[in-house]
């Protein structure tokens, strides 16, 4: 729902009059600090057996990639990019009815993948400088590997449900505009993904056999989302308007060059003018 509202008001800035650069084509750096929220059903997740408890905590995680922008109109412009992304989470797992912890076990692990945005953004303009843009679309996410991780008294084991899957991506910003030093940016985003789950956690309290075998006590089972907030840090390059090209009318004939000449073989020739 906090998704659908996001995209409306994208949806709504479209009919606001604002100012972009067109004919522009800038190339930028940004750094994504990623904030795990709850609001978004992007928390924390916890599993109680009878015996254990599985707590899976999302911690801070970071994003960095490229940008490049298009200024399509006045007050429109096209964003794609591509970006490095590596969420990080906590897995506790401890037993319950009893006081000995020989069977608790704790895991930092971290999820990496890359993103691919696509993005119309609209602007603006606060003042002379200062400009507001909101933009959406979507968000291609690849997930080049699943993961596995274990340890004396646990496995887990982390399966994506796609390598390649899509999600809506809406963002709200603001920039200032220097005349020869480029664009910063400041504004935050939502990545949402479509499916309910982009991976699956599978959790198994264990332990090692002498004969080197893992005897399972107890599972448990958790669905990861792909949505989470991101605070936006962006530096876009100076660019110059890219001149518009003259468009020859139909049947318009080249203008000939007065210095240049040919022989009576077709061959051409250059006159110098100094010396008429």
């Amino acid at each position: 729902m906090n998704g659908k509202l996001l995209l409306y008001l994208v949806v709504l800035f479209f009919f606001v009059e604002g100012k972009a650069q067109k004919r522009v084509t800038t190339f930028g750096i940004q750094l994504k600090p990623i904030i795990p929220v709850e609001f978004f059903n992007a928390g924390k997740q916890v599993v109680n057996n009878a015996d254990f408890q599985y707590v899976n905590q999302p911690k801070f995680g970071m994003s960095f990639g490229m940008v490049i922008r298009k200024g399509i109109t006045e007050n429109i412009s096209l964003e794609t990019g591509l970006n490095f992304l590596k969420r990080n989470f906590d897995l506790t797992i401890n037993e319950l009815n009893t006081s000995s912890s020989s069977s608790s076990g704790t895991s930092d692990f971290s999820i990496v993948n890359y993103e691919i945005p696509l993005l119309a953004l609209v602007y603006v303009e606060l003042s002379r400088s200062i400009f507001m843009n909101v933009s959406g679309g979507v968000s291609i996410d690849l997930y080049p590997t699943p993961l596995y991780v274990e340890g004396k008294y646990f496995t887990n084991a982390i399966n994506r449900s796609n390598w390649i899957q899509p999600s809506l991506l809406v963002n709200v910003g603001w920039e200032y505009r220097t005349d020869k030093s480029g664009y910063i940016y400041f504004g935050a985003s939502l990545h949402r993904s479509f499916n309910k789950a982009i991976f699956t956690e599978f959790v198994s309290s264990s332990y090692l056999k002498d004969n080197g075998n893992r005897e399972i006590v107890d599972e448990a089972t958790f669905d990861l989302t792909g949505n989470y907030f991101t605070l936006d840090l962006r530096y876009f390059f100076h660019e110059e308007k890219q001149k518009k090209k003259k468009k020859k009318k139909k049947g318009e004939k080249k203008k000939k060059d007065p210095n240049v000449h040919f022989d009576k073989n077709g061959k051409r020739i250059f006159i110098n003018p100094r010396k008429k």
